[in-house]
């Protein structure tokens, strides 16, 4: 069995031990399901908390004995991906709700203040022109808006604060899930690698790459401008707005049009060389896994989040439901952003592996052949994962 294989076998086995570990500890009462929490699962609203928890608790275990299977040779092709379906059906609609958009959404817009300063301070360091027309300018503005919105600030920070502690039980499942998601949807790939059917549907995927991530880069948009509305005297999908969540609903759009521009950074040079501006990296090559990973983990996010989201706004009027798919478009976001995250990866195993145009130009035909022919996918992962990554 190949190295990565191995890896991603023994990671979601990990995971999936790890989740049920925490679904027995709300089984015996030892710690407070999040299950009972309104709204944190199809299944729970269906038939209740108590049957969410054993669903949960099942199919972890049943995860962990397939992962020892697959790891001990046991378990072939099919039951590894018969396995991967099962982990993503359960985990990903039964058992989901509209918690993991949320907390990805505001674990991003809370990173983003050290970002913004950052990306400034490098631009002060690395650009002489930019430095007094941007840099400068922007950590003034941060420096003093900072200081006129202490109190302001101060409230965003008891209200996260107190909304991690209170929400922690909901947190710990929802990272702890999407991980686990990530790693058998890779376990899945991985088992599918190889065969005609899936060479032929990522040289398709190759070829529209462009495409296809232009159409995900839309997706954050509609949220990003919304919440910049909260900058206006018509803020849109809020009301009654004080200066703390005008700030916050700023973080938020913040988030959002990082993740529109770190999308076409897949198809972008800057998605495989680190440009200059970056300390310590600049002219080096982007390892594939420090673009696939967190755009997998997003697209699953995405993925996990489409169904309770339709189900939520199919409960609102028919205005306010088309309001709010368009506003949060999971559903056709995170399909998209998978599509271009396995298109970065392909692009980036053939390119890097010698081959010249991978099929995004005219000469598409022969990419199979022209892009390591004989050379298994799960071989060329193995090296980008030895000699790109420190």
């Amino acid at each position: 069995m190949p190295r990565l294989t191995r890896a991603t076998l023994i990671g979601a086995t990990v995971a999936s031990g790890v989740t049920a570990l925490l679904g027995l500890t709300w089984l015996l009462g030892l710690w407070p399901s999040p299950y009972t929490v309104p709204g944190a699962a199809l299944l729970a609203g269906l038939a209740g908390p108590d049957a969410a928890v054993v669903t949960h608790v099942v199919t972890a275990l049943t995860a962990v004995a397939a992962g020892i299977a697959a790891l001990a040779g046991a378990l072939g092709t099919r039951g590894r991906v018969a396995a991967a379906v099962l982990q993503l059906v359960v985990f990903g609609v039964v058992l989901q709700g509209t918690g993991p958009l949320s907390t990805m959404g505001y674990l991003v817009a809370m990173a983003m203040p050290l970002a913004v300063v950052v990306l400034l301070v490098q631009v002060v360091r690395r650009y002489p022109v930019a430095r007094w027309t941007v840099g400068v300018p922007g950590l003034v503005v941060l420096l003093v808006g900072g200081f006129l919105a202490r109190d302001a600030l101060g409230g965003i920070l008891r209200m996260l604060g107190s909304g991690l502690a209170e929400q922690r039980a909901g947190l710990l499942l929802t990272l702890l899930v999407l991980v686990t998601g990530t790693l058998w949807a890779a376990v899945g790939v991985q088992a599918l690698a190889g065969t005609p059917a899936v060479d032929r549907a990522t040289d398709w995927v190759v070829r529209h790459r462009k495409a296809i991530t232009i159409v995900a880069a839309t997706g954050p948009l509609p949220y990003a401008l919304i919440r910049l509305t909260w900058l206006t005297p018509w803020p849109q999908l809020g009301f009654d707005l004080d200066l703390s969540t005008r700030i916050w609903g700023l973080t938020l759009s913040s988030g959002a049009w990082l993740g529109f521009f770190l999308t076409l950074g897949l198809i972008r040079p800057w998605g495989e060389m680190f440009p200059r501006w970056m300390p310590g990296l600049a002219g080096r090559r982007v390892p594939i896994a420090a673009a696939a990973v967190p755009g997998g983990l997003i697209a699953v996010t995405l993925i996990f989040s489409t169904v309770p989201m339709l189900v939520l706004f199919s409960g609102q009027g028919l205005v306010e439901g088309i309001v709010g798919a368009i506003a949060f478009p999971c559903w056709y976001w995170g399909p998209a952003l998978a599509l271009a995250v396995w298109g970065y990866v392909a692009h980036r195993l053939r390119s890097d592996g010698g081959s010249g145009d991978d099929g995004d130009g005219d000469g598409g035909a022969d990419i199979a052949h022209r892009a390591g022919a004989g050379r298994p996918a799960e071989a060329l992962a193995g090296r980008w994962l030895r000699d790109d990554l420190p």
